[in-house]
């Protein structure tokens, strides 16, 4: 049966997702229309047709066996999180949150990467749905429960929070606290037209940005260079600026997707891209890309690493500080989108870049002028030759986002070796 769903899947993937979805959608507003006392019934029933549905499509979309294990994985977090809540002693604590972070990062890394996954029985490899996204979650949780920033953890807010199907795969990364209060009002509100009409227009959006624009620039890419080290230097740009149209249309369209299909449901998921190739630096590139994700490691990683290293090595040597929270934390990003090589360089390339910026950006408002400064922050010619300036840096980075490291390599250097 299972087998013959996947099938089907695989063959009809738009038809069968807005199926699943509208089978969703009737389940979730039919649980919604029961009374009880004071809503308490319908808010548990509405709330456990949101987790059902969820685990239903790790099932479908993913493996029924990595859907139980999340499931498992779900319950043992909840527990953890739920004792850091309730003891008051600071070693407890401490360990506590230790477990739940090796427990996350370690099932994390377990079904990511494959040096580890091949060792796993034959039955555990399969298609680890959505890992990369709900292990944030479960830290996030943890980290602000042993913070005291979350005071109580409700059972069915927190297991719909991690099964929320819309955005179980792909994002955006929401918090806790968002969710559950979006959860109350989601509930205690109709779905009202303009919800309607928002959700499916973002999501036609999305899919066009996805399956039109992005689909189809990967396959003229493919046309334009089935070999890349033989292609000439301008095809080699040209192949690094389309990819940066279909990389951004690729992650933005599936955004999009589960933003319209969140405020089907009610639910307002937060926005995870903000013209980001517009902005004219790097620093602002970053703040405006996926969003939901630099967000929490500028939260739970950077700030903490600097706060760390600032007791270490003290305030006065600022770049130092910033250039390894940057290194460690793009490192991050890099691990976290894929588990080779070539991404680990991505995102130590990327946070040389912002440690480099910032250098830059301190030395021009320590010796520039308020004039200079002034001109500088008004000019129009400035702000699109930085808009241009980034484009080019990432653009030359997604190189290790298409290829092996060592053939990245050899692109840049051909780009570069005799200029632009």
């Amino acid at each position: 049966m299972i087998e013959s769903i996947k099938l089907l899947i695989r063959f009809l993937p738009i038809h069968s997702i807005v199926l699943f979805t509208a089978t969703g959608l009737l389940l979730y507003y039919g649980s919604k229309r029961g009374k009880g006392d004071k809503g308490k019934k319908t808010v548990s029933a509405a709330s456990a047709a949101l987790i059902l549905w969820g685990f239903i499509f790790a099932a479908v979309y993913g493996h029924p066996v990595f859907a139980l294990l999340t499931l498992a994985l779900t319950i043992a977090i909840y527990a953890i999180a739920g004792m850091l809540l309730k003891t008051k002693d600071k070693k407890l604590k401490k360990l506590l949150l230790y477990l739940g972070i090796l427990v996350s990062l370690g099932t994390l890394a377990l079904f990511k990467y494959p040096v580890l996954k091949n060792e796993l029985p034959s039955f555990m490899q399969v298609k680890a749905l959505g890992i990369s996204y709900f292990t944030f979650k479960f830290l996030h949780v943890l980290i602000d429960a042993h913070r005291g920033r979350i005071k109580e953890l409700d059972p069915l807010s927190f297991f719909a929070f991690i099964f929320f199907f819309p955005t179980f795969s792909a994002g955006p990364i929401d918090r806790y606290g968002r969710f559950k209060k979006n959860l109350s009002e989601a509930l205690g509100t109709p779905l009202a037209k303009e919800d309607v009409d928002a959700g499916i227009t973002r999501i036609i959006t999305g899919l066009f940005k996805k399956f039109i624009i992005a689909d189809k620039t990967g396959s003229l890419i493919g046309a334009l260079a089935p070999d890349i080290l033989k292609a000439s230097r301008p095809i080699l740009w040209l192949v690094l600026f389309l990819y940066s149209i279909r990389v951004y249309y690729d992650f933005s369209g599936y955004s999009d997707i589960a933003i319209g299909l969140g405020r089907l449901f009610g639910f307002k998921v937060p926005e995870n891209f903000n013209k980001p190739y517009l902005k004219p630096n790097l620093v602002l590139f970053w703040q405006n890309w996926h969003m939901t994700l630099t967000s929490w490691l500028r939260e739970y990683l950077f700030m903490p690493l600097g706060k760390l290293m600032m007791g270490k090595v003290g305030p006065g040597h600022p770049w130092l500080i910033n250039t390894v929270c940057q290194l460690v934390t793009m490192a991050a990003v890099g691990i976290w989108h894929g588990s080779t090589m070539s991404f680990l360089i991505w995102g130590l390339y990327q946070g040389a870049g912002l440690s480099v910026y910032r250098i830059y950006s301190d030395m021009l408002k320590k010796y520039g002028s308020e004039r200079l400064l002034g001109w500088m922050s008004e000019s129009k010619a400035v702000y699109w030759a930085g808009a241009a300036l980034t484009f080019l840096f990432i653009s030359i980075g997604w190189a290790f986002f298409i290829y092996r490291w060592d053939t990245s390599v050899k692109i840049i250097i051909r780009l570069l070796a005799a200029g632009f």
